[in-house]
Parts: C-alpha cells; structure tokens; sequence
C-alpha cells in the first residue's frame, strides 16, 4: 500500500525541535563527503588566521610594530566579519550555499597575495581588515551547509569535525609553515595559505551541494508562513547564551591563534621553529574532547536525552571548567605544567562548539538556520574583535615592567575568567526544547495574522 505524501508546498514549517526524522532522507556516504569537504574550508579559514601568529616575531621586527600595533592588525579582521555576517544574514537564506562559500574562498584566497608581493604595515592592517568581511559568514554558511546533510540527533559528532578544522589545521600544516617561515620569508607563509584556498575552491565548484535537510528540502523556505519573527528568536535564552558562549571561546581563539607562538617563545623560551611546530599542542586535547562530547551528545539525544541538559548544561559545564585551568596558569612555572594547564583549559572550552550550532539551528525553521546563525556570530564576533588588542596592551605594559612572562599568564588568567562567565551563561539560559517551543508557536500566529 502507497501511502499519501503531503505536497511539499502544503507541508508546515517546523523548528528542528519538532521535526521528525525521515530515515529516507539520510544518505550517509554524501553527508561524510560533503562534511569533509567542509572539513577542508574550515581548515583553511583557520590558517588564515593562525599566519598571524605564526609570522608575529618576524613581521613586527621586520615592520618595526609593537606588541599593541600588532594585536590591533589582528583584532581588525576580527572588526569587519563580524560586520560581513550581519550584513550577510539578512540575504543568507535566499543565497545558495555552494556558490556562496566558492566565493568567500576565492576572495579571502586572494587577499592573502599582496601581502607576498609588497608587506607592510599599512597593507597588513588593510588586507586583514577585508579578509574579515570575506571570513565573517564562512563559519555559518559551512555549518548550514553540513547540518543540511544531518538530522538533528546526528549533528554534534559533525560539528565536532568542523570545529576541529582549526586545530588540524595548527597539526598538519602549522609546523610546515614555520619551517617555511624559517627558510624563506615570513611573507612567503601568506602565499602558502593562497595556494591552498585556490586548490580546495575548485573541488567545492564540482563536488559541493546541499543535502535533504536543508532550506531546498524543506519546500517552504520563501513562504511568508514558515518563518518565525526573528525578533522572538534573538530574545530567547538559547540565543542569549549561545552569543555569550561563543563570545569567550571565540576570544579564547583569536587570541591563541595570534599569540601563543609568542607565548612559547618569549615566556617559555622555545625557538621560533619549535614554537611554530608546538602551536598545535593545546588543540590535540580539543580534538579529543571535542569528538568524544560530539559523538556522546548524540548518541543521548537519540536515546531521548533533552538538549537542554545534553547540549545546555553539559556544554556551558565543560567552557566553564575549561576557563578553570587556563586562570590557573598564573599558579604554575616552567614549562610542562603551562602547556598542560593550556592543553586541558583550551581543549575543554572548545567542546562548546561541538553543540552550541546544534542547539541554536534547532529553534529556528530550516530556512532561517543560515541567517540566524550569521547574526549570532556576528555579535560574538563584535564583542570578541577586542580579545588581541587588549592582549597586546597587557604585553606591552608587562614588557615595559620587566615581567613578560607575567604578562602572558596575567592573559590567559583573563582569558580564563570570560570563559567562565561564558559557559555560566549558556548552561543557564540555553533551552531549546522550550525556546523551540515558543519560536514554533509564534511563527503558526505570524502566519495566521
């Protein structure tokens, strides 16, 4: 017996939290395929940013830049994305995804030349201050397109890849870079970066597509009834918390990816090379704990955990815990009990990232994941822009009193206590059961209006 389909025009809208899953739908070797792709584009993204660290010792002797001068070209690409993504959210869900992230690599790919062919100063600041805006909706366009591939109850282990596309990116290629760095130029690292851009951006062009559980499958993506007043989502708790969330561990990250090779030199008396070969240590922990909490919160959910719990409390325990160990730091010496306190303070605030995207994605229509999501980075991403600028004024001030190494853990004490008060907040406030609730039930009154 062929049972009826609903046309897909006719079928309502629903928040992830109250979607059924359609085994049909899955097809798990174009979901692994597809993740892994975007597994490739967040690496990227990631060494992009982690240049900056890399080249911080050459590029501020060879530019005659101070610590602060330096820490501002990095805070001014954390500036413009997250201006880019707020932009960019209110045409997200009306863009296709794959056409979209083939641009944003190509241009962000592109900037990165100039400063090969003539750097300095000035065409640091202004190519990082445009590669932000070419950056800011990366994040939310490679998870939209992943979570299209994945149901709700299978997506934590997926976000988990994703997230760790910075620390595989630090592993694999960071000691490469640094020995290029040492044998060429630090200019010639930038080309490096280009070079891989340019290779992944043509594979996406061919093999990129969106999956069954994205806004093309949802059918009603354009009808003014499926989507929910984006005012009532913005004020829910999960919203709220999410942004604090991401707000610490983004700043966490920016700051690391701009000065811990500097950390590992200057505090702890490494090389320049093995500083380089070292700056993907602490993200050997986040990839551990990352992929445990991921693939455990699934396997919960799907066993009728509440997200609430799994993904809420869980989640803002572990950022929590992990501000815990890095505002220690200040009560260890040497150097092995430092990189361990850093190993387990970073790996633990990042396992955030394996459910806050989740958590969020689930109270909103499918049609509005992208949107939603480039809004939350973009107030996380303002908020954080600051993280290695005021790094750089602590560093100058403890350079100047003789005492940098104090500097370093006075910064990641810091660091520490906005991790804290981060993972505070989203255990506290994220509900998406409830909030999903309530988004649901004012998007039906939308509609009946």
């Amino acid at each position: 017996m062929v049972s009826e389909r609903v046309p897909p025009q006719q079928e309502p809208a629903t928040t992830d939290s109250t979607a059924a899953t359609n085994p049909e739908k899955h097809r798990p070797v174009m979901a692994w395929a597809v993740t892994l792709m975007l597994l490739g584009c967040t690496l990227i993204a990631y060494l992009d940013k982690a240049i900056l660290g890399l080249v911080a010792q050459p590029a501020m002797a060879d530019l005659g830049l101070s610590a602060a001068e330096f820490g501002s070209i990095s805070s001014a690409a954390g500036l413009l994305g997250p201006a880019a993504a707020l932009l960019y959210s209110f045409v997200a869900d009306r863009l296709p995804i794959k056409a979209t992230l083939f641009t944003l690599v190509v241009v962000w790919s592109l900037l990165q030349l100039p400063i090969f062919f003539a750097a300095s100063g000035g065409l640091l600041l202004a190519t990082r201050f445009t590669l932000g805006a070419a950056e800011g909706p990366t994040g939310p366009v490679a998870h939209a397109a992943a979570y299209s591939w994945w149901p709700d109850e299978r997506r934590g282990f997926p976000t988990a890849l994703l997230t760790t596309g910075a620390s595989l990116g630090k592993l694999l290629f960071a000691p490469l870079l640094a020995l290029m760095i040492a044998a060429w130029s630090w200019e010639a690292g930038f080309l490096a970066v280009a070079l891989l851009g340019f290779a992944w951006a043509p594979a996406w062009f061919f093999l990129g597509r969106e999956g069954p559980y994205g806004q093309a499958g949802t059918g009603t993506v354009t009808q003014t009834g499926s989507r929910a007043p984006i005012g009532t989502i913005l004020l829910t708790g999960t919203f709220v918390g999410y942004v604090a969330a991401f707000t610490a561990s983004s700043m966490l990250v920016v700051v690391v990816l701009t000065w811990l090779p500097s950390y590992f030199q200057e505090a702890l008396g490494f090389s320049a090379v093995t500083a380089g070969s070292l700056f993907g240590v602490p993200s050997i922990s986040a990839m551990v704990f990352l992929y445990l909490y991921g693939g455990w919160s699934d396997r919960r959910l799907r066993k009728g955990a509440t997200s609430r719990i799994v993904r809420g409390i869980w989640g803002g325990g572990l950022l929590a815990l992990g501000g815990v160990f890095l505002a220690a730091l200040p009560l260890v010496s040497g150097a092995v009990l430092p990189m361990a306190l850093l190993m387990m303070g970073y790996g633990l605030a990042m396992t955030v990232h394996a459910v806050a995207n989740p958590a969020l994605v689930q109270i909103v229509p499918p049609g509005q994941r992208t949107s939603v999501l480039s809004i939350g980075v973009a107030v996380a991403g303002f908020l954080a822009a600051a993280g290695p600028w005021v790094t750089g004024v602590v560093l100058d001030a403890a350079r100047s009193a003789g005492s940098l190494a104090e500097g370093y853990t006075n910064v990641f004490m810091l660091m520490g206590g906005i991790a804290i008060a981060g993972g505070a907040l989203f255990a506290l406030l994220v509900n998406p059961e409830r909030d999903g609730a309530k988004v649901e039930a004012a998007r039906v009154a939308r509609a009946a209006r």
